[in-house]
């Protein structure tokens, strides 16, 4: 059995823990990295493996959120091999691992995991908090398969002007719901094919009465369907541009009103500038997201729109 933590250790980890959470938000991976050696420092003489491991799988994430690959895989096998398979941190870390093998679109090595992930029975103990994490992971799936089709490309282009046309259009005519069925209907069918795939072995791992509770295959490729989880997947890339209250873009929201936030193109640029970073190949779809964002405002965005990481669903 593990020693408590030493009053040392309370008081370094107090310090690096909020850090990290911090580097995190802020998307600062180099920063991250640091500290999670800092921690490593601190826990690893004393074997204090499990919130090492925890510290190590949020590095993880949001590396794979920037496509940051490089020595994923191995600290995530590495995490794998310390922990007891029937812990809630197994279950995250063999979850990221199903993630990081859909965003490089190895679709194989990651049904190994996540079939792992949904037929173990023994970490959630109550049949509702696991049919909640079953449909909450699924999704998450789900989104990483729409980023990894639609992210990537190397050489595309987003001309503003056209987009900021088009979203105004879209604004003024369309309700939220034609707004993602327009995302679904302009969606690559290679990105279709590979949610329905990934939706249809991950049902298969459930007991039947689990599984009718979930849209099947067909439902999660239906065209409005698609555009909600492309959205989804895209306001994880978008939320911490969006919603850092130390933003250019939050600040002007707050400070300068409605009209001159919408004058200065704020949404449509910082939108634009995200999603470029990230290769995405898909630009029809790009005012449909800048409408989607417009319309519901910076507030109700950054309220309703906080995105779910892997080490919130394990505390379920």
């Amino acid at each position: 059995m593990t020693a408590p933590l030493t009053v040392e250790q309370k008081n370094k980890l107090q310090i690096l823990e909020p850090k990290l959470e911090k580097a995190i938000f802020e998307k600062n991976i180099k920063f991250a990295r640091e500290l999670v050696v800092d921690i490593q420092n601190v826990l690893r003489p004393t074997g204090h493996y499990i919130r090492l491991i925890q510290a190590k799988n949020k590095f993880c994430e949001l590396a794979i959120e920037m496509a940051e690959f490089d020595s994923i895989k191995q600290i995530l096998e590495s995490n794998i091999k310390v922990v007891n398979s029937n812990t809630r941190v197994y279950i995250e870390t063999i979850s990221l691992l199903a993630i990081y093998y859909l965003r490089i679109k190895d679709v194989q090595k990651a049904k190994e995991y996540i079939k792992e992930v949904l037929q173990n029975h023994t970490v959630i103990k109550t049949q509702r908090t696991r049919n909640i994490f079953h449909s909450e992971i699924i999704e998450r799936f789900n989104q990483e398969v729409a980023l990894a089709t639609l992210t990537g490309f190397n050489e595309f282009g987003i001309d503003q002007d056209d987009v900021e046309r088009e979203a105004i259009r879209i604004i003024q005519t369309l309700s939220n719901d034609e707004i993602y069925e327009q995302i679904g209907k302009y969606s690559p069918q290679s990105t279709k094919d590979m949610i329905y795939t990934v939706h249809d072995y991950s049902l298969k791992q459930l007991p039947y009465t689990q599984r009718i509770m979930l849209p099947s295959p067909t439902q999660k490729i239906d065209d409005k369907e698609v555009g909600v989880t492309i959205y989804e997947a895209v306001k994880r890339v978008l939320y911490n541009s969006m919603c850092n209250p130390e933003s250019e873009i939050y600040k002007a929201w707050f400070t300068n009103g409605l009209t001159v936030f919408l004058d200065k193109k704020y949404i449509l640029t910082t939108v634009i500038s995200s999603l470029t970073t990230l290769g995405f190949g898909v630009t029809m779809i790009v005012p449909s997201l800048v409408a989607l964002i417009t319309k519901f405002g910076i507030e109700v965005y950054c309220e309703k729109n906080k995105p779910l990481y892997i080490s919130q669903i394990r505390k379920i």
